[in-house]
Parts: structure tokens; C-alpha cells; sequence
């Protein structure tokens, strides 16, 4: 199973204005023994903001305030540092990836991202992954991504994971505010996100940059992607085991449809009209009937004009329509490296993006 666990801030600090080790440690432990079970982990991480500010907090002048993106750039670095050598105690190596709305809205940043998550999660490292706080233009502008809640939405998608657990400092999703009603109702599980669902969010609180408004908006893209997601208490023992095995503790919510579902319609929806690719018979068997991705050596033929990161139509050797999928090269770059074993791309094109024309992850067949 493929896991995102996204740490709020509340949990990174224990409630205090500086990085807790130890519920650090904690996370890190419950990491390590899902990958230890066969699971793949990445880590949505807050914490670097408040890192920075306790950091810069006795070196500021009276009345002086830095830019969060100030207090991010000092903060990261101190937040890495310490998921860094926790992890190591392990023996787990851990990767740095820090993203922007930019990043993802680009197609070629997107498919960038992705395949370098997927990538990092196949080395078996453990991606560390947060906002780009330290080059977002401004928290109001659309550039942001708004929160890591909705950040650890959007890998989800990116990664096709199987479920998204929100650790944080309620028990989960309430009927109403348990600050103001003693007699709220823990929902555990939720199948549709209507109305009433929505009436029952909560604003903000905390040193986090979250509420359940943003959770409840990030479960919903979650959920369409195919994942299922669970918010719950990050505090509670063992909190990231109990969510991967399906016990009951806080509130699921359940994918609107299936991974493979999400994946094709997103594919199929953005495919290209202005080329395609023509495949040979044994590339025709390796796809149909083995599950293979599209490797240079079977393309015959590249019609049209196309870029890197587009959806193209496959065709077979009697231009019979076989598939559509995410090129990793643009249409010259096939053209030249056609025929080829994989490893001649670098040497003809001078650099390269990977074995594969379409990775099988990105193919839908028709």
C-alpha cells in the first residue's frame, strides 16, 4: 500500500513554539515499521515556519517581524536536519521535496514531480515533502498552494496513493464543534462529503496554518483521486498504524471511485489530438498481454508534433487505436531515440528522462 501521512504542525511541536524530538521520534518509528510490512511512506511535513521563528525569535529586534518566507528558509533546514537524523537511526535515508501550486498546475512540473516521487519511493527513501514557502511570491496569491492540507492532497493524486492520513490534533470530524457543543459526535466514517457535511467544519486554530475547512476541501480531492483518507489524533499511540490497518479511530473517508478510474479519465481527458505514436507487434504483446510499458526499441513511427508530458494516442502497425498515455519525450526526442534499446537514450539525445516512452503507470489501453 501506498501511504501519505501528512504531520500538522500541532503534532511536529507537541503544542509548544519549537520542534519536539521525541513526537518526532514517534512519527519516524511508525514510519519505519509500515515500510518494514512492505508499505511505501512519504511525509507531507509542516513545522518549518514554526522551526523559523523559534530559531530567529532571540536574534530579532524589537518590533521586527521577517517574512514567513524568512522564517521558512531557516526553519526548513532545521526541520529536515531533524527528520534526517531521526530516519538514520533506522538506517532509512530520507529525500527533501519541496513543491509550489506552479510545480503541479505545469504539465512538465508535474510529471517532473511525479516521476521523481515515484523514483525516491522505488529507492526506498522516505520523501520528505512541504510547500516552497521560501519562493512563494505571497500567502495571498494563487501561486501558494494554500496549506500543507491541501498540499498532501495533491501528492496523493500525484503518487496514485492509497490512502492520505492527516495527523493532527483532534480526534477527527465532528457533527459539530466539540469547543462549543460537550455532546459533538465523532464521525468515523464519511462516503459522501455533502452539506451537512460541510456544515459540520470548524474554523481555525492552533499555530497551524489549517483548520477542518481545509481538510474537509483536501479529503474531497483525495477522494476523487482514488485515495482514501483518514483524519485523526496525531497524539493518540500509535495513530499512523491504527489509520494503515482500517481500525477505527478517527474519521475515513472513503474514495468516490477507483484509482484506476480517476487515472484514466484524467489521461484520457487531456490526451492530444495533434500526434501519435505507431508501435510495433512486440510492443503491441508487451502492453496487451504482459502490462509493459512503452520502450523506445518498439515505436515504429511518431506522427505529428507533440510535447513532453502530453497524452498521445498509441497505434498498433495497422493503425489500429491500442492506447493512450503520458509521453516522457517530446515527439523529436522520440524520433530520434525510436528503435533504440534504453540505454542508448543518453547517448543520442545527451541527456535522458527516464527507459521509458510512456511508463506502464501512465498508459490507459483502449
Amino acid at each position: 500500500m501506498r501511504i501519505i501521512a501528512k504531520v500538522g504542525t500541532s503534532i511536529l511541536t507537541a503544542g509548544s513554539d519549537r520542534l519536539d524530538l521525541e513526537a518526532m521520534s514517534r512519527i519516524v518509528g511508525q514510519v519505519v515499521r509500515l515500510r518494514g510490512e512492505g508499505h511505501q511512506v512519504a511525509l507531507v511535513s509542516s513545522g518549518a515556519l514554526a522551526a523559523g521563528r523559534h530559531r530567529l525569535a532571540r536574534h530579532l529586534s524589537a518590533g521586527k517581524e521577517p517574512s514567513r518566507q524568512a522564517y521558512a528558509s531557516v526553519g526548513q533546514s532545521h526541520l529536515m536536519q531533524s527528520w534526517d537524523e531521526l530516519f538514520d537511526w533506522h538506517d532509512v535515508v530520507v529525500a527533501q521535496v519541496l513543491l509550489t501550486r506552479r510545480d503541479l498546475s505545469d504539465r512538465l512540473g508535474y510529471l517532473n514531480a511525479r516521476n521523481t516521487l515515484r523514483d525516491l519511493l522505488e529507492a526506498g527513501t522516505v520523501p520528505i515533502i512541504n510547500e516552497n514557502d521560501a519562493v512563494a511570491l505571497d500567502q495571498l496569491l494563487a501561486t501558494r498552494i494554500g496549506e500543507n492540507d491541501s498540499l498532501s492532497a495533491y501528492v496523493a493524486n500525484l503518487l496514485d496513493a492509497d490512502l492520505l492520513v492527516m495527523l493532527t490534533d483532534v480526534d477527527g470530524l465532528y457533527d459539530r464543534d466539540p469547543r462549543l457543543y460537550p455532546d459533538a459526535t465523532l464521525l468515523t466514517k464519511v462516503d459522501r462529503i455533502d452539506a451537512a457535511i460541510e456544515a459540520a467544519a470548524g474554523g481555525t486554530q492552533g499555530v497551524g496554518t489549517g483548520g477542518m475547512i481545509t481538510k474537509l476541501t483536501a479529503a474531497r480531492m483525495a477522494t476523487h483521486g482514488g485515495a482514501d483518507v483518514i483524519i485523526t489524533n496525531g497524539r493518540e499511540a500509535e495513530a499512523l498504524i491504527v489509520a494503515a490497518t482500517a481500525r477505527d479511530r478517527g474519521t475515513r473517508f472513503t474514495a468516490s471511485e477507483s484509482k484506476l478510474e480517476s487515472r484514466k479519465r484524467w489521461i484520457l481527458g487531456s490526451m492530444t489530438r495533434s500526434g501519435a505514436i505507431v508501435v510495433d507487434e512486440g510492443a503491441v504483446a508487451a502492453l496487451r498481454r504482459k502490462g509493459r510499458s512503452l520502450l523506445p526499441a518498439g515505436i515504429s513511427s511518431v506522427d505529428g508534433v507533440f510535447e513532453r508530458g502530453e497524452s498521445v494516442e498509441v497505434r498498433g502497425p495497422g493503425a489500429e487505436r491500442l492506447a493512450v498515455g503520458i509521453s516522457n519525450y517530446n515527439s523529436m526526442e522520440l524520433e530520434r531515440i525510436r528503435g533504440q534499446r534504453s540505454d542508448r537514450i543518453a547517448d543520442t539525445l545527451g541527456y535522458s528522462y527516464g527507459d521509458e516512452a510512456i511508463h506502464r503507470d501512465n498508459l490507459v489501453l483502449l
